[in-house]
């Protein structure tokens, strides 16, 4: 019975990249563009180093890089392994036939290992291949290696499905939405613990621990089995077989125990999933009048409340979790002196700049875009509203841009005051990162009436794969631009000479682009004034530009009607019109 599950669910898969768009396909070969060149990247610096890399500094290395693996799946798996067992759409059919449960439970854990677990053992393995052969390793290195990574690949892959089936007996059938919340949050918080580990069990930090060759876990720790085994194997030691045992044997209890749960935590979980939404009782509110907004404010708002009623909408934020204030908290428990660092104000602030406008990337554009995937099923009420597409556009705009901008802003607050900023660095940051972020908002605005997806169980992935590659390129590009007279404004006109001398040494396009921030600081040094308020009007033509151009374009998709492609195949398109056809 097994056989034929396997080999119906390969057959999903093919047939699921054999039927992709054209765009898709190009969105693939843009994102394995990426993931191959960081790994020649990481194989040439594996190339050059090599032979300064002691046994002991290996060990560390890889201990840590499988600590790394194991919390990498825990915190993109989790959801995925949540949406394998309960919100798969095969299961109202798997189990109603006379199939074993334990036989389905297993073709999801195939179907969840070819996802990011696969990913990521093929993305570590090449990497230690490569040093194999850089080393001239023994040829058991090889195996032992394959052998140790699938290893801790399938251990991740097993706490993600174990902490699904215990925590979905706790959370009640009508909490299925905070349970998902949960389960990301606490994936997150117990990845951070684990990867903040070897920091807690020395006196050292972790790069002084690297450097020196010391031990960064105890011996009985499993990550150190691994690289007690792949080291053994490198020299043909018959002292592998101890560590590589101990590993599988380690494997084999991880899986064991996520398969224990499989009728209280699988099956049964999955029943309560599903009648939870038939017993919730229908309170009802006592109706009130409410004075009339203008439609750019009332489409805003109601935007707010779909974020605002589901839990799941605010995983989007996830990001500022672990870039911004897990960051913090490991930098307040740690040996630096806050006072210290309190008298170089000017160089903790452009650096927090930076930071928060990278995490502004990451937040501002899948907001917007995700306002439009958002409508699902109720986008032809999009036909019927006597509104221009503008007005439509507009409003989903600026809530858009004012949720993460509020959220990130009393964030920066905090930091500033921690680190002493003056009040003109406070005011000027806020100013200049709104303008700029307004202009990212636009992007993904548009970027969501192109390739908009709604999921009703999966209210985080709004878009398309290919549409957020091209999302994630075109925020970085904007940003890029529109920080180099961003840069002449906080960075101090002394900083010319250095920004002349790496140009010097730095060819191609952004030796260029350094050579001119170089003559801009320079100029700067000598009108500073005048050199400030060129580089305000030229940022704010570069976001103001952006935003109106992409939200214009937007406005006009509106106009003719968008397309919201359903996770089931099926299509909600709001169809085309023209003015003297459709009321908005």
């Amino acid at each position: 019975m097994m056989k034929p599950l396997l080999k119906n669910q390969w057959k999903i898969i093919t047939n699921t990249l054999q039927t992709q768009s054209l765009k898709n396909y190009i969105s693939y070969v843009i994102a394995f563009g990426f993931v191959a060149f960081f790994l020649f990247l990481i194989c040439r610096g594996i190339w050059e180093i090599s032979d300064a890399i002691t046994q002991p500094v290996l060990s560390g290395i890889l201990s840590y890089g499988f600590l790394m693996i194991i919390g990498f799946i825990l915190l993109l798996g989790l959801p995925q392994v949540f949406k394998h067992l309960y919100s798969a759409t095969d299961l109202n059919l798997l189990f109603t036939l006379p199939i074993p449960t334990q036989y389905i439970f297993w073709m999801k854990y195939f179907q969840s290992f070819i996802g990011i677990p696969f990913f990521t053992f093929v993305f570590c393995l090449i990497p230690l291949i490569m040093y194999g052969i850089v080393v001239e390793a023994h040829f058991l290195y090889y195996p032992v290696a394959f052998i140790v990574l699938l290893a801790f690949t399938i251990i991740g892959l097993s706490l993600a499905y174990l902490f699904n089936l215990i925590l979905i007996q706790i959370i009640p059938a009508s909490k299925a939405n905070e349970f998902m919340t949960m389960m990301s949050v606490l994936s997150g918080l117990f990845v951070y613990l684990l990867l903040m580990l070897p920091n807690w069990m020395n006196n050292q930090s972790m790069n002084e621990l690297l450097l020196s060759g010391l031990p960064l876990f105890p011996d009985w720790f499993p990550v150190n089995w691994g690289s007690e085994a792949i080291i053994h194997a490198s020299h043909g030691s018959i002292h592998l077989l101890l560590p590589t045992l101990m590993l599988l044997l380690l494997t084999v209890i991880c899986m064991v125990l996520s398969t224990s749960l499989v009728e209280k935590g699988f099956r049964t979980g999955w029943i309560r999933l599903n009648e939870g939404s038939s017993q919730k009782k229908k309170i009802k509110k006592r109706q009130t009048s409410h004075p009339l907004s203008h439609p750019v404010i009332a489409v805003g708002i109601k935007e707010w409340y779909a974020i605002k009623r589901d839990m799941r909408e605010w995983l989007a934020f996830m990001p500022m979790l672990f870039f911004m204030i897990f960051p913090l908290i490991g930098f307040l428990n740690g040996d630096a002196k806050l006072n210290d660092i309190r008298v170089f104000n000017e160089v903790s602030w452009p650096i927090a700049q930076g930071a928060i406008l990278f995490l502004h990337a990451i937040l501002n554009g899948t907001l917007a875009a995700s306002s439009i995937g958002r409508e699902g099923s109720s986008a032809w009420i999009l036909r019927v509203l006597p509104l221009p597409g503008k007005y439509i556009a507009i409003g989903k705009l600026w809530i858009s841009w004012l949720t993460p901008f509020v959220l990130l802003t009393f964030f920066e607050i905090i930091v500033g005051v921690i680190l002493g900023w003056t009040f003109f660095q406070f005011i000027t940051g806020i100013v200049i990162k709104a303008v700029i972020s307004i202009g990212i908002s636009s992007i993904g605005l548009w970027l969501g009436t192109t390739g908009a997806k709604y999921n009703p169980e999966n209210p985080q992935a709004r878009l398309k794969f290919g549409t957020s590659i091209i999302l994630m390129v075109l925020s970085y590009v904007y940003i890029f631009f529109a920080l180099i007279p961003y840069v002449i404004l906080i960075i101090p006109a002394e900083t010319a000479s250095i920004a002349a001398e790496v140009s010097h040494d730095i060819s191609g396009f952004f030796g260029a682009i350094i050579g001119i921030v170089a003559t801009l600081l320079a100029w700067k040094a000598s009108s500073p004034f005048i050199v400030g308020i060129l580089c305000i009007i030229v940022m704010l033509i570069i976001s103001s530009g952006v935003a109106i151009i992409f939200t214009m374009v937007s406005a006009r998709r509106m106009d003719r009607g968008i397309e919201i492609d359903f996770v089931n195949g099926t299509k909600a398109i709001s169809g085309r019109r023209t003015p003297s056809k459709r009321l908005y």
